[in-house]
């Protein structure tokens, strides 16, 4: 009977390598290594879930400054979420999270980072970095250098235009990489991408608004131990 308790309020799986038991209301989107594309169906029905079950990706939204887990709308948390997440400056960060068959694999971030800032110089300037030479938060910084010719403006003020920040370990490894939109808009997107080795085999990333990009940390630390907080 509590295990029918427990498969009923929680998705069960093996989240990077570890069995996990995550709360229904909260987790959205859950995929499973071979579950069949967007739109088409399972042909001999959804299979049972369990605990070998290889989860591949899903998403929820967190509080960073206390931990909160979103609960749906008829959660503990609905009223504050919807007077919150519009905010310039709101708590709540969307998190999604690619493991199993999505997993990028060891220093995965650092290869998706270094590919971002060391472009081809033949792509278009907006997408063309220079590291610059004041850090910010703690992070290195990186933009688009160099002015339009028709606007007379800096490239990095192009509407397109992001900025980068990165964190690296000790060994020069990127492990912390951010971009961040330059629009004037009330939230500015940022997307923060981690991983979670040597704990879990998955990779993290998270949305959030530009005007709470100097709690980075504290937004990696609350996600890490959400996530860590899973485990079976």
């Amino acid at each position: 009977m509590q295990e029918d308790a427990t498969q009923k309020d929680m998705v069960i799986g093996d989240l990077g390598g570890v069995p996990v038991e995550m709360p229904r209301d909260s987790v959205r989107l859950v995929e499973y290594n071979g579950d069949p594309d967007w739109g088409e169906d399972f042909k001999d029905g959804i299979p049972e879930r369990t605990y070998e079950s290889k989860i591949s990706s899903f998403g929820f939204d967190v509080r960073y400054t206390d931990g909160a887990l979103y609960d749906g709308i008829v959660g503990k948390w609905s009223d504050e979420y919807e007077a919150q997440k519009n905010l310039s400056d709101s708590p709540w960060v969307s998190v999604g999270v690619n493991s199993g068959s999505r997993y990028l694999d060891t220093n995965g971030i650092d290869r998706i980072a270094n590919g971002r800032i060391n472009a081809r110089p033949d792509r278009h300037p907006v997408f063309t970095y220079a590291k610059l030479p004041e850090t910010q938060f703690g992070l290195e910084v990186y933009a688009p250098p160099g002015i339009d010719p028709k606007t007379n403006t800096p490239w990095r003020e192009a509407r397109s235009a992001k900025d980068v920040f990165i964190q690296r370990d000790d060994n020069g490894t990127i492990a912390t990489y951010i971009k961040c939109s330059n629009r004037d808009v009330e939230r500015p997107p940022c997307s923060q991408y981690f991983d979670l080795e040597p704990d879990m085999k998955l990779d993290v990333y998270v949305s959030y608004s530009r005007y709470v990009l100097q709690d980075w940390q504290q937004i990696e630390q609350v996600v890490r131990k959400a996530l860590l907080d899973f485990r079976k």
